[in-house]
């Protein structure tokens, strides 16, 4: 799969933009279930609840990820 348009330019996304699981599973290189491990390690932050089953990471928290800061 290619990485969505709107996050090649991940560095000029706002701050109050969210990626889904799919898209930070794309950004990462890791699968989902891989996403929910980091969760539950603390490597990850805890998504953002958008709707009763919709979670969403804070575009600043997924940045923090990808450059190995943790959570």
């Amino acid at each position: 799969m290619t990485i969505p348009q709107r996050l090649e330019a991940l560095g000029n996304l706002p701050s109050g933009a969210l990626v889904s699981a799919r898209e930070l599973s794309l950004l990462a290189g890791r699968s989902r279930a891989s996403l929910w491990r980091d969760v539950q390690a603390g490597r990850l932050p805890k998504p953002v609840a958008i709707g009763p089953q919709t979670r969403r990471w804070r575009i600043e928290d997924v940045r923090a990820y990808l450059n190995g800061e943790g959570a």
